[in-house]
């Protein structure tokens, strides 16, 4: 973690204090404790990538993909349970679009201007295309049954919980897949058959040459790596709630509304470590 992060740190207990104690506004402790939130989930993120070296690529792959994201579901977890279901709307939202707009955006533009053409996993890109779709889709299905829905609150209510079951089958067979498919060769020429083997000059079609990924060593012990990443997610449930409980008043106070903070403010905190290592990467 760089000295930026570790200073952002400081914010973490402070922010804990000022709303135990109700020494100051929440408007204060909110920002604070969206400020604490960032190196939490930095840390998150490179302890579940320091276990993955000691857990094996399989079960690393699954870490990765449910614990990456575990600072925004703690904050959605805590919203729901404060009620704020217009803010747990909006931060999906604005997580599905920061993702997909200004990550992606940024990434593909600087790596565009650094390394020049880039290339990327065919059948990866083609998934994770058409999950985005089915996504989409099965997010819109409530949508388009409300009106023959809302006047049995049982029927919406299990209709709903049968969509959101069909979106966690569609991601844990995705992750399945991506654990067990073989990756893509690393390099594949094709030469016409009549081509003498020992002919320099002899035209080739269809090469791709890949360079082979870079080996990254482990930096932190596996008890270190653990013991991170229980007290990053520790203290980002504890910081969450801090974090959810100034909401409703930072939205009095500042004339805000709760879909602003969950379109921008709450994606922000909770992957703008991840945006920053995706855009480097």
């Amino acid at each position: 973690m760089n000295r930026v992060l570790l200073v952002m740190l400081v914010a973490a207990p402070i922010a804990f204090i000022l709303d135990l104690t109700g020494s100051a506004s929440p408007t204060i402790v909110f920002i604070l404790s969206a400020v604490g939130l960032i190196p939490l989930a930095s840390l998150i993120g490179h302890g579940t990538e320091e276990l993955a070296h000691y857990t094996g690529p399989r079960l690393g792959g699954l870490l990765n993909a449910t614990l990456g994201n575990a600072a925004e579901l703690i904050i959605t977890v805590f919203a729901i349970r404060a009620g704020l279901l217009e803010l747990v709307i909006a931060s999906i939202t604005g997580s599905i679009l920061g993702n997909l707009l200004l990550v992606l955006g940024l990434s593909l533009l600087l790596g565009g201007i650094k390394n020049g053409i880039q290339f990327f996993d065919r059948r990866q890109a083609g998934l994770n295309a058409t999950l985005l779709v089915l996504a989409v889709v099965v997010l819109l299905i409530p949508s388009f049954f409300d009106r023959a829905l809302v006047e049995v609150p049982s029927s919406e209510l299990l209709f709903n919980e049968g969509v959101a079951v069909i979106i966690i089958i569609l991601y844990g067979l995705s992750v399945l897949y991506g654990l067990t498919a073989k990756a893509p060769e690393t390099a594949h020429a094709t030469v016409p058959a009549d081509t003498p083997a020992t002919d320099a000059n002899a035209p080739t079609a269809d090469v791709t040459v890949r360079e082979p990924a870079d080996v990254t060593t482990a930096r932190w012990s596996l008890r270190t790596s653990a013991l991170v990443l229980l007290g990053a997610t520790i203290g980002t449930a504890i910081l969450s709630e801090t974090l959810i409980g100034a909401v409703e008043p930072v939205v009095l106070a500042l004339g805000l509304t709760e879909f602003f903070l969950g379109l921008i403010i709450i994606p922000l905190v909770g992957n703008v470590a991840e945006h920053l290592v995706a855009v480097q990467v």
